[in-house]
C-alpha cells in the first residue's frame, strides 16, 4: 500500500503545485487601464517632488 501512496504523490503533486500557480497567475493580473493609472500617479509623485526640490533653498 505504501508503494500506492508514494506514486500517488508523485503523480499528483506536480499537477496540484502547476494548477496553484496557475490560479496565482491569473489572479494577480492586472488590466492596461490600471496599469496605465498606476503609471500616471508615479509620474505625478515625481513630478511633485521635483517642483517641491525646486523651491527650497
Amino acid at each position: 500500500m505504501e508503494g500506492g501512496l508514494w506514486g500517488t504523490v508523485v503523480i499528483l503533486g506536480p499537477i496540484l503545485l502547476a494548477l496553484a500557480i496557475g490560479w496565482a497567475m491569473l489572479r494577480n493580473r492586472t488590466s492596461k487601464a490600471k496599469l496605465r493609472q498606476t503609471e500616471q500617479a508615479t509620474r505625478d509623485l515625481y513630478d511633485d517632488q521635483s517642483a517641491a526640490d525646486r523651491t527650497r533653498p
